[in-house]
């Protein structure tokens, strides 16, 4: 993952495949969506050309709001241990 909204995600060594994503909640009342409230995602796979490991990562109104900045930090950090615990090599 070279460049995108992902590039947080990235672990050394390893090449990663994955998707951000930013949603607005939807209004309690039902009628639209929230413009301050936001859940933030990332979902990826490593190796990228042989997944081992699939880890999905979902954030609650996060503020900052973005997949790419909340939550894929958070799925390297995840990864990058249950890579290393699983003995995953690159």
């Amino acid at each position: 993952m070279a460049d995108g909204t992902g590039t947080e995600a990235q672990i050394p060594g390893y090449v990663v495949a994955g998707k951000t994503g930013t949603a607005q909640k939807a209004l309690t009342n039902g009628l639209g969506y929230s413009k301050y409230n936001y859940v933030a995602s990332f979902i990826g796979m490593v190796p990228a050309d042989d997944p081992q490991l699939i880890v999905a990562v979902v954030v609650d109104e996060p503020h900052p709001y973005w997949g790419g900045v909340v939550a894929a930090p958070a799925f390297r950090q995840i990864a990058s241990y249950a890579l290393q615990r699983l003995e995953i090599a690159p």
